[in-house]
């Protein structure tokens, strides 16, 4: 009897220790983020505010904007967001994607490679923020007719250029202490709040445009919201999909109902592929502005028609990008060889294939077969949008909102998923006591 008390004890301290493990990350999280956002307020000495105002309406620094997390309205240390590191990282996984040996020899490394490629991108993030930071500086102090700086010397763009760099390590910083002590992926979740903390200003932008004469298109709001909703219901629905590929083990009897199996998700990458496309979409802009003018030329023109998404050539490109990183992250975050590796170790196999390179070989065909659905779920999700705002001319954040809303809902889900792990283990209720089940 004692000790059937003392494994009730037991059950019930990990009970209430998994659950104060719950509440630290959520409120870790939400700390980061408070402290994230109040040094989003902290701006860089020596900008004229009215003129960085004015120029914070520019179209690339709308586009950065939104997928970096960060914010130019006030041109703050952390104005720049995650971009440079975000950049960083696709060159480095596109490289080690077999193109660079040593890269690839480290991905297969364990911890150790993975250290290494760290490293690599901080070195690289640190290369990609500083240019990128004189280009944004030279480039809104261009469009503001160089009445932005203060001091144009130099010494003043060594400054800037050298704090918003600080702040984009400042964020990078904080991402991995969300990935690691809170909920979600760090760098995903400053951006999904940096999209969420533009909402309202977009939302009073959307008012104005379908106002007229003091009179609100009642209409094009409730078709709006509407299509909204639709939206928001499909990226939750086809997130939640997945492919469940049968497993069976040689030293175990199946029974009947209880059988084993792979989840491959439909989208694999998840939102990485948006996020990389409109960082990619964003970087030629902000360099552009360095050129401002020579924006009668005719190159000039041609890679502005091109790298934007007000064009119909922009869009398509944008599209192009998103389908290209689908696959090739799809190919990355799944190893296949190493998959097949596992399942022979653990004397498992898919029915009616064997064992080793041919199952290696069934898998990487079923991810690049998901690949497809995923990538035109990603390509509809964030064009469409776009499209309708082009045509109706309501402004290109509102056109983003296909974007905004897949990396939102996509973090949530992801917190959703880690919330229900973390619960999981005892199956205890109480705080959140909402089923995050994410199975089809």
């Amino acid at each position: 009897m004692s000790k059937h008390r003392k494994k009730i004890d037991d059950d019930n301290q990990r009970v209430k220790n998994d659950r104060r493990t719950l509440y630290k990350r959520i409120f870790y999280t939400i700390g980061v983020l408070i402290i994230y956002h109040f040094l989003g307020y902290v701006t860089i000495p020596g900008v004229n505010s009215k003129a960085m105002l004015a120029a914070s309406q520019n179209e690339g620094l709308a586009v950065l904007s939104m997928f970096s997390g960060g914010s130019f309205q006030s041109f703050s240390i952390m104005s720049m967001g995650v971009t440079a590191y975000v950049s960083a990282q696709i060159v480095v996984q596109l490289l080690q994607a077999n193109v660079v040996p040593k890269l690839t020899e480290w991905s297969k490394q364990g911890q150790t490679g993975r250290e290494k490629l760290n490293q690599l991108i901080r070195v690289l993030t640190l290369i990609f923020g500083f240019v990128q930071a004189f280009g944004i500086t030279a480039g809104i102090n261009s469009i503001t007719g160089y009445n932005m700086l203060v001091d144009s010397s130099w010494r003043g763009y060594l400054l800037i250029c050298t704090l918003l760099t600080a702040g984009t390590f400042a964020a990078m910083w904080m991402g991995d202490l969300i990935t690691e002590n809170g909920l979600g992926n760090g760098v995903s979740v400053i951006i999904s709040t940096g999209i969420i903390a533009q909402w309202p200003q977009l939302a009073n932008k959307f008012i104005k445009a379908i106002t007229k004469h003091h009179q609100l298109d009642w209409k094009i709001l409730t078709v709006t919201i509407i299509g909204l909703i639709i939206m928001i219901t499909f990226i939750v629905w086809f997130n939640q999909s997945e492919r469940r590929l049968p497993i069976q083990y040689a030293r175990r009897e199946t029974l009947t109902g209880d059988e084993s199996f792979l989840p491959l998700k439909i989208n694999v990458p998840g939102v990485v592929p948006v996020i990389f496309a409109g960082s990619i979409i964003a970087i030629p802009q902000t360099l552009l502005m360095l050129f401002e003018d020579q924006s009668t030329k005719t190159w000039y023109k041609v890679l502005a028609n091109f790298f934007t998404l007000n064009t119909s050539s922009g869009i398509i490109i944008y599209g192009v990008l998103i389908t290209i990183f689908t696959y090739i992250y799809s190919a990355i975050q799944i190893d296949p060889e190493k998959m097949a590796d596992n399942f022979t170790k653990q004397e498992a196999y898919i029915p009616s294939v064997y064992p080793g390179n041919p199952t290696a070989i069934y898998i990487q065909n079923t991810l690049n077969y998901l690949a497809f659905p995923g990538a035109l779920f990603l390509v509809v999700i964030s064009v469409v949008p776009l499209v309708v705002s082009k045509s109706g001319a309501l402004g290109l954040q509102l056109g983003i909102t296909g974007s905004s809303l897949l990396i939102v809902v996509g973090v949530i889900l992801e917190i959703g998923r880690q919330i229900n792990g973390l619960r999981s283990k005892n199956e205890y209720k109480g705080f959140l006591d909402v089923d995050f089940k994410f199975t089809k």
